[in-house]
C-alpha cells in the first residue's frame, strides 16, 4: 500500500480511473448483453450512450482536483492518457464487441479476419497510426491545459523538460507516436506491401476429385 501511495499519492482521482476504466466495460458489455440476450434495446442504448459520459466525468474530477490545488503527478498523467486513449479508440473497440456479439448471439455475419498484408494490411496499418495520432492530441491538449491551470511555463532546455512531469510526458507521448510511425505504416508499406497469394487448395483438391471421377 505504501508503494501505491508513493507512486498515485494520496489523490482520489487514481479511484475515479479505476471506477472510469471499470464503468466503461461494465456498460460497453452490459449494454451489448441487454441489446443481444435480452432483447432491451432502449436499455442498450442508454448503456452505451454513458460509455462517452464516463469520459466527461472523469475530466471534470481531474480539473477540480487540480483546481484544488493538488500538484500533478502520475495520477493526473494516467486521466489524460485513459481520456485519450477511450475517445480515439472506444469506439472502435465498441464496433468490434458490437460484431462479436451479433455473430455469437444474434446470427450476425462473422468478424473479418486482420488482413495479414497487402493493400488492406496498410490501410488498417494507417488507421490504427491516425487514431494514436489522435490519442496523443488529446492526451497532450490535457497536460497543457493542466500546465495551465497551475502556472504556465516552459522549461528553459530540454534536460529540464524530460526532467518535468507535464513536459517529460508530453516528450514520451511525441516519441511513442514516432516510433508507431514507424512500426506500424511503415513497416507495413516496406515489408508487407505484397498481397497474400490465393489459397488455391481447394481449388486444387476439386479438380483432382473431378478428374478421378471421370470415366
Amino acid at each position: 500500500m505504501d508503494s501505491f501511495t508513493e507512486l498515485f499519492g494520496t489523490s482520489p482521482l487514481i479511484w475515479a480511473i479505476l471506477g472510469a476504466e471499470a464503468a466503461f466495460w461494465i456498460l460497453l458489455f452490459g449494454g451489448l448483453a441487454a441489446r443481444y440476450l435480452l432483447r432491451w434495446r432502449r436499455l442498450s442504448a442508454i448503456m452505451l450512450i454513458g460509455v462517452p459520459v464516463v469520459d466527461l466525468v472523469l475530466l471534470v474530477l481531474t480539473a477540480i482536483d487540480l483546481a484544488s490545488g493538488e500538484e500533478p503527478n502520475v495520477t493526473h498523467l494516467l486521466a489524460t492518457l485513459y481520456l485519450g486513449f477511450t475517445v480515439a479508440f472506444g469506439h472502435t473497440l465498441i464496433t468490434k464487441a458490437d460484431v462479436w456479439f451479433a455473430h455469437r448471439f444474434a446470427g450476425g455475419p462473422a468478424p473479418r479476419p486482420k488482413p495479414k498484408s497487402g493493400p488492406a494490411y496498410i490501410r488498417a496499418a494507417w488507421s490504427e497510426w491516425r487514431r494514436v495520432v489522435l490519442a496523443v492530441v488529446i492526451a497532450i491538449t490535457g497536460l497543457l491545459a493542466m500546465q495551465a491551470m497551475i502556472g504556465w511555463r516552459v522549461p528553459a532546455s530540454f534536460a529540464l523538460a524530460n526532467e518535468d512531469v507535464i513536459w517529460g510526458m508530453i516528450i514520451k507521448l511525441v516519441a511513442i507516436t514516432a516510433i508507431w510511425f514507424v512500426a506500424g505504416p511503415v513497416y507495413a508499406a516496406v515489408f508487407r506491401s505484397s498481397a497474400p497469394a490465393p489459397d488455391t487448395t481447394d481449388r486444387v483438391s476439386h479438380a483432382t476429385e473431378s478428374s478421378q471421377g471421370r470415366p
